[in-house]
This record gives C-alpha cells, sequence and structure tokens, in this order.
C-alpha cells in the first residue's frame, strides 16, 4: 500500500499562503510532480502533497510518511509557512490554482466550485491482484464507509463559517466528482 498526504500551507497568522511553487524550488523539488517518494505541487498554490513508495511492511510505510511530513514542513519552513494536515481550510480564502493546462483546464470547467476548493485529505491507496479482487475489496468495505468518514472527521468550517456538518469535506467533494 502508499499513502498520499495534502497539506495546506499557512503563514503565521494561520491563513493560507499561496506559496507551494516557492517551497518547491526553494527545497530542491520540482512543481511539476516527482511521483511516488517525492514533495509534489497540488492544485492550489496553497497545498503540498506528499507520496510514499508502495509497501507492504507497515513499519516501513510508517517511516516514510513520517519522512514525507518533514520534507513538507522543511519546505515551508523555507517560505515562512507551516504545512498543516487540515481537510478543509476553516477561514475565508480566494484561492490560487496551480499553473499546468490540467489545473488550469479543471478550474475552467469547474469553476467557482474549483476556484474554492481548498481542500486537503490522506489517501491510502491499496494494490489488488486484478479487477474481480478490487470488486470484492469494494463490496467489502461499502458497509466500512460511514465508521471510517466518522473517524476521519475533521472539517466542519467552510470559508469562515461553522456548516454544520461534522466533516464539509465530503461535502465540497462531491460537487468536484
Amino acid at each position: 500500500m502508499g499513502v498520499e498526504e495534502e497539506f495546506l500551507l499557512v503563514g503565521p497568522d494561520g491563513s493560507p499562503v499561496a506559496k507551494a511553487a516557492e517551497a518547491l524550488e526553494a527545497s530542491g523539488h520540482s512543481t511539476k510532480g516527482g511521483g511516488t517518494g517525492a514533495l509534489e505541487p497540488e492544485f492550489m498554490e496553497e497545498q503540498l502533497e506528499t507520496a510514499t513508495h508502495p509497501r507492504s511492511a507497515l513499519e516501513d510505510l510508517a517511516a516514510e510518511i513520517r519522512a514525507g511530513r518533514a520534507r513538507a514542513q522543511d519546505a515551508a519552513d523555507r517560505v515562512d509557512a507551516r504545512a498543516v494536515a487540515l481537510a478543509t481550510c476553516p477561514v475565508r480564502f480566494t484561492g490560487t490554482t496551480m499553473p499546468g493546462v490540467r489545473y488550469q483546464e479543471a478550474r475552467r470547467v469547474f469553476g467557482l466550485t474549483a476556484r474554492e476548493q481548498l481542500t486537503s485529505g490522506c489517501h491510502v491507496h491499496v494494490a489488488v491482484a486484478d479487477e474481480a479482487e478490487g470488486v470484492d475489496v469494494l463490496d467489502r468495505i461499502g458497509p466500512w464507509l460511514p465508521t471510517l468518514l466518522a473517524l476521519s472527521t475533521n472539517s466542519p468550517y467552510w470559508q469562515g463559517e461553522d456548516t454544520d456538518y461534522a466533516s464539509f469535506r465530503s461535502q465540497v467533494l462531491v460537487t468536484m466528482t
């Protein structure tokens, strides 16, 4: 399995800062995305992403996750920011889409939804042998999805307001799919 983590870059006052490209450059990482094991840009200029290599031992995976978090914070330190793990930005913001055809096309297609899309997540990728095993895994995990969402809830705020949802990130992502 492998893990991707997305981090919000915030300045000293806790507000999002559009410094991902600058942080990546200052720390020697590419803004084009280096793939697995690298520090990468995300959709918005206020975010960084880490990605592990595929691992079969949990100890190895945990060590690589910690190393990725340290890389993200090191890059953020170089631009006077912090890399924080928040599912949604709790304060009002104006997002800055990263340059690149893919990102700009998504912004064009999804309009306001994309401009307001400052969500971060932790994604766990699990290898399956074939499509049949993939379907079996999806069939078995379905009943657990409400529990997994409840355990991962940490995003009740959106644009500075309490949304009355325990996890507003899930509401935002429904619009983007």
